[in-house]
């Protein structure tokens, strides 16, 4: 038996693009300031296959983008430009970085740097574009460092993860693990029924009427309609279940409106010790906040991961949808001191890889 080579090369394309919804569901779930603030969990799937050809890479990229759209709810929103910039430039710097330089001279982790500071930089030079103004600069220190650990932490976890991994290095056979277990179903909590369900709603007519909303949010211009709009959405995703938490939601919205009035101008509304807030940036504020917490609601709403692709694209992301579920599943399973172990596992499980002929 031919031992297959310790690539990527066949380990499984929709069994990384799965385990990168994943850590976005896990990411999804940790509280944040700012929505578009990541740790980067699910770019170690990325760094892993650094070694796949071209195509199959920025296919997984693709995957991983519109997915982690889907299940934070952010497709027709700015939010989802930030992650499609960030992500798209990151994910070209690290596979440009992997084919110049040599394992030798740049390791995971160097490579995961880089990417974090271009991912970092782009999405601060878009939020300073469409919602938080000049006060972007204010969270670019701060932005940067996480970066820079975060982005070395993960490195180091791909690392370890390629090295010791039995399903990325090995065929079944070699492991002792059956080929497919049948995923095991732990009893679901019942959960509460929304006032509307859209479960069996079909998933494209929603998906246009989000566009057409979204092109209507995006067209009115003064603040006040946007607000309206935006406490209209909110109470459509409330009704359907899909607010979130809307605690965060007012923190951001609020954020967002304070790093507008940094910067006054118009008629001075009132004075707080040398800061003066102005009409001017109060509306600008408001505006930016209603749209892009609109949007995100909107999305919510209208977006369903039941939504289907055509081609190679399509299938792929229909099977990384149905392996993230099995993941979902056995997420009880899953421990802090036996992650990587446990994660390696699990895929060897409901993923396993194949020997090539």
């Amino acid at each position: 038996m031919v031992r297959p080579p310790k690539t990527v090369a066949e380990a499984g394309l929709a069994a990384l693009a799965a385990l990168s919804l994943f850590l976005s569901t896990v990411e999804y779930m940790i509280p944040k300031p700012l929505p578009f603030i990541r740790l980067g969990l699910a770019n170690a799937p990325l760094l892993i296959a650094l070694r796949l050809p071209p195509y199959s890479f920025f296919l997984l990229v693709f995957v991983k983008i519109l997915g982690q759209a889907l299940i934070s709810g952010t497709l027709f929103s700015y939010i989802f430009l930030l992650s499609l910039s960030g992500t798209a430039l990151s994910a070209t710097a690290m596979y440009l970085l992997r084919r110049a330089v040599p394992e030798k001279y740049m390791s995971l982790a160097g490579i995961s740097v880089t990417g974090a500071l271009v991912s970092n930089l782009t999405q601060i030079a878009l939020a300073r574009v469409f919602f938080l103004g000049p006060g972007a600069l204010y969270i670019m220190p701060p932005f940067l460092a996480m970066g820079i650990i975060s982005g070395a932490a993960l490195g180091l976890f791909c690392r370890n993860f390629t090295a010791s991994s039995r399903w990325y290095n090995c065929d079944p056979a070699e492991t002792g693990l059956p080929a497919q277990a049948a995923p095991t179903r732990a009893a679901a909590k019942p959960k509460k029924r929304p006032l509307l369900d859209t479960a069996k709603t079909p998933p494209a007519p929603l998906f246009a009427a989000g566009l057409l909303l979204s092109a209507l949010m995006l067209s009115v211009e003064a603040p006040q309609a946007r607000f309206v709009l935006f406490v209209v959405f909110l109470l459509a995703a409330f009704v359907t279940g899909k607010a979130g938490n809307i605690f965060f939601t007012f923190i951001f919205f609020t954020m967002i409106v304070l790093f507008n009035a940094l910067l006054p101008y118009g008629r001075v509304i009132c004075r707080i010790g040398v800061f003066s807030l102005t009409e001017g940036a109060l509306l600008q504020g408001i505006g930016k906040a209603a749209t892009v917490e609109g949007l995100v609601m909107l999305s919510r709403v209208t977006v369903s991961p039941r939504l289907r692709l055509p081609g190679r694209a399509g299938g792929l992301f229909a099977e990384a949808f149905t392996l993230l579920n099995s993941l979902l599943e056995k997420k009880k399973s899953i421990h802090a001191k036996s992650f990587i172990s446990d994660i390696d596992r699990i895929l060897c499980e409901i993923a396993p890889r194949r020997r090539s002929a």
